[in-house]
């Protein structure tokens, strides 16, 4: 329903119902994560991996609510001027809850994250300019932002001090964009930008498993902030679009857990602001195209084809904050070192039965990883955990998703994400496989993370 009041105003109410049913089909080859399989050969069990110890549950639930309102009055001081004011309020809840379920010697801990609530206040204002018959637009603009973060009573998280911490933080934008030519679009710009630490971060101190791997907040916590700066360009014909961007990107005081302790797989953890800027420069690319129009097809104006593909390479990551933390390299840490997605979607669109077929994959890049996790000390001898640096390496995944609305407003949908079942994992090490490659005494009856396999999905959708 929409409801347009003048040429100003438009409120759009919409609702939607989304019913469907997924599971996964197992590779046999792939080992059960039971926790109650069998210990391989050679497993030497430590007491808090045996198998009163064991969970057959650890479901960790967090939802969050939101409510806010937004006011953003426009004014035009001439009519090639756009002056934009804006006010934003907007408050959150976090809520978490924790439920352990299996031998005798399980206990409930509390969950990964601490309840808190967010109030956050922005005042704001941008300004555009034309020049030259809107060949050029140069624009600016300044936001202060004032927010509390509280933290609240979590269940089995008895140390927990409630309380709040205030911050505020000044971020701006500044660019232009020129029209070289009809084809052709450059544009500058410089920003910073900032995130305020959470509530777990400011106060946790959770056990993520009952080996013992326990994270600490800290109080003290700085902001993260980043300085990014920009130059690009894009370049438009015949249904093609093709965009490149030089980047840079300062990230200064970067959150992260780092390991206080590690005593035979018990874990002290505590969040620390990076002691030194992550300076990340890098070159990223967007393409995308109607192949009937760009091919000039001979085709019916119902059937739609395209190809899209985005991605991005970071050909300099320096962390000048590594060897203050003992990390034996300068090269930034859990930052892919390039991504790429590439993908093409096909079918019918102003037609009595529209339909699409869609199909994406993914490249995910080298990364070196200073994992927190415990890695068996036969393929990973000498590990230091969170200090010494792995590289994982890339790998593809590709997913498939069909559509068709066989009557308007109700559609029926079929996926099947990691088509080819890669056994892998964005970050984690050790995957769930054999061997295990990670330590076997610091498990919880298991072995491994590894990424979801061969996924299939069907569901209806309908609108009204």
């Amino acid at each position: 329903m929409k409801i347009r009041i003048g040429n100003r105003y438009r409120l759009t109410l919409w609702a939607a119902i989304t019913l469907g049913i997924a599971g996964c089909l197992l590779n046999p080859e792939r080992p059960d994560a039971s926790v109650y399989g069998d210990p391989p050969h050679n497993y030497v069990q430590s007491a808090k991996d045996a198998i009163a110890a064991r969970t057959t549950v650890d479901h960790n639930h967090r939802q969050q609510d939101i409510e806010g309102i937004r006011l953003q009055p426009r004014y035009k001081f001439w009519s090639s001027n756009d002056l934009l004011l804006g006010i934003d309020w907007e408050r959150s809840w976090l809520t978490s809850y924790r439920n352990r379920a299996g031998g005798a010697a399980v206990t409930q801990l509390s969950p990964q994250d601490n309840n808190e609530t967010n109030t956050v206040w922005a005042f704001y204002a941008e300004d555009a300019q034309r020049f030259f018959d809107d060949r050029l637009v140069v624009r600016g603009g300044v936001r202060k932002t004032y927010g509390t973060t509280t933290l609240l009573p979590t269940p089995f998280a008895l140390t927990l001090v409630p309380g709040s911490v205030n911050y505020q933080a000044t971020t701006y934008t500044v660019g232009a964009t020129l029209q070289i030519a009809d084809w052709l679009n450059g544009r500058v710009g410089a920003s910073s930008g900032f995130r305020a630490p959470t509530a777990t971060e400011l106060g946790s101190n959770f056990t993520v498993t009952p080996i013992g791997t326990t994270i600490f907040g800290n109080p003290t916590l700085a902001p993260e902030t980043s300085q990014q700066l920009e130059v690009g360009a894009t370049a438009l014909w015949r249904g093609l679009r093709l965009d490149g961007a030089l980047f840079q990107n300062v990230i200064g005081n970067r959150i992260t857990a780092q390991t206080l302790s590690s005593i035979r797989g018990v874990v002290v953890q505590q969040y620390q602001n990076n002691p030194g800027n992550i300076i990340v420069q890098g070159l990223e690319m967007q393409f995308e195209s109607d192949v009937i129009r760009t091919l000039a097809l001979s085709v019916p104006s119902s059937w739609r084809w395209t190809l899209f593909s985005n991605g991005y390479y970071n050909f300099n990551m320096t962390d000048y904050g590594a060897q203050q933390l003992r990390i034996p390299t300068s090269a930034a840490t859990r930052i892919n070192v390039y991504e790429l997605s590439v993908g093409t979607r096909f079918g019918q669109d102003d037609t009595e039965v529209p339909w699409n077929l869609q199909l994406i994959g993914l490249l995910r890049g080298p990364m070196d990883y200073n994992t927190e996790e415990s890695l068996s000390p036969v393929f990973f001898p000498g590990q230091v955990r969170n200090v010494t640096v792995y590289e994982k390496s890339a790998f593809w995944v590709w997913n498939l998703r069909g559509e068709i609305e066989p009557r308007k407003g109700v559609k029926f949908i079929a996926a099947l994400n990691n088509v080819f079942d890669v056994n892998q994992h964005p970050i984690f090490i050790a995957l769930d496989q054999n061997p295990c490659g990670a330590n076997q005494p610091a498990q919880n009856g298991a072995c491994g993370n590894s990424m979801p396999g061969r996924e299939f999905m069907v569901g209806v959708q309908v609108k009204f």
